[in-house]
C-alpha cells in the first residue's frame, strides 16, 4: 500500500508559538524574563525543546549549562502539555492534501520527533488525529528520526509497505 507519512512541526502545523510559550515559561520559572521571540526564534523552535532552552541558557551566558537544560525539560513538557494548541495553527492546505491522499487511496502517518503523547494530544485538540492511519513519535520504539527504522515502522503501522512510502518534512532530521 502506498503511504504518505508527514512530521508534524512545521510541516503539518506551525507549533512554535506553544512552544516557545513553554520554554519562556522555564525562564520565567528561574527569575529571568522570557528570553525567546515567537517571531524572532521560529526556527530554534522547530527543533525541539532542548534547542530551544540552549538557547535561552546562551542568552543568558549560561551556554553550556546542560545540567539546567535537563532540571528544565520536564518543566518544558508540563508547560507546553498545559498550553499547546493556543497559538498552534495547521498549514492552509494541510489537511486538504492530507484528504487528497487519502481520497486517492493512500495511508496517511505522522512521524514526528514530538514525545507521542503530545503529539496525540495536540491532534486530537485540533480535531484531525483520526485523519491519520498511524502516529509514531519520538519515544514511541527505541530509535527516532533520523534513523530510518522510525519511519520504516510508522508505515507498517499505518498498513503501508515501506518500498513504497515518502516522508514529507521540513529539516534535514526528515531526509
Amino acid at each position: 500500500m502506498r503511504t504518505v507519512v508527514f512530521d508534524l512541526d512545521g510541516t503539518l502545523a506551525d507549533t512554535s508559538g506553544d512552544l516557545i510559550a513553554a520554554a519562556n515559561a522555564c525562564f520565567r520559572g528561574m527569575g529571568v524574563a522570557d528570553l525567546l521571540c515567537p517571531s524572532r526564534d521560529v526556527g530554534v523552535a522547530l527543533r525541539g525543546g532542548r534547542a530551544m532552552l540552549r538557547l535561552g541558557m546562551e542568552r543568558l551566558g549560561r551556554g553550556g549549562d546542560e545540567a539546567e537544560i535537563d532540571r528544565q525539560y520536564p518543566l518544558l513538557l508540563a508547560a507546553y502539555e498545559g498550553a499547546i494548541d493556543r497559538h498552534t495553527r495547521l498549514y492552509p492546505g494541510a489537511m486538504a492534501a492530507v484528504e487528497g491522499l487519502r481520497e486517492a487511496g493512500y495511508r496517511v502517518a505522522i512521524c514526528t520527533n514530538k514525545p507521542e503523547a503530545l503529539a496525540r494530544l495536540l491532534l486530537e485538540r485540533m480535531g484531525v488525529l483520526d485523519r491519520f492511519h498511524a502516529l509514531t513519535g519520538a519515544d514511541t520504539l527505541p530509535v527516532r528520526k533520523p534513523d530510518p527504522e522510525h519511519l520504516r515502522e510508522t508505515v507498517r503501522r499505518a498498513g503501508g509497505d515501506p518500498v513504497r512510502a515518502l516522508l514529507v518534512g521540513d529539516s534535514d532530521t526528515d531526509r
